[in-house]
């Protein structure tokens, strides 16, 4: 009988240190200042990406062109 109450008690134990574990880390992390940086980034992104679709583009007319005047 002895033995079934220390188990109880240790299982008890358990999910109290666990109870405790799981509130700690609840906290809220904050993620506005990553947010924000990745907002800012998408201006220079979508020049970057259109400069490389311009450049895909006028190297494929100037071969379209150059094929079709040979």
């Amino acid at each position: 009988m002895n033995s079934i109450s220390m188990h109880t008690r240790r299982t008890a134990l358990l999910a109290a240190a666990m109870l405790a574990a799981s509130q700690a880390n609840a906290a809220a992390i904050d993620v506005a200042a990553v947010t924000t940086d990745i907002a800012a980034q998408a201006a220079p992104v979508a020049a970057i990406g259109a400069a490389v679709l311009l450049l895909y583009v006028g190297i494929k007319a100037f071969k379209w062109v150059r094929k079709a005047l040979s």
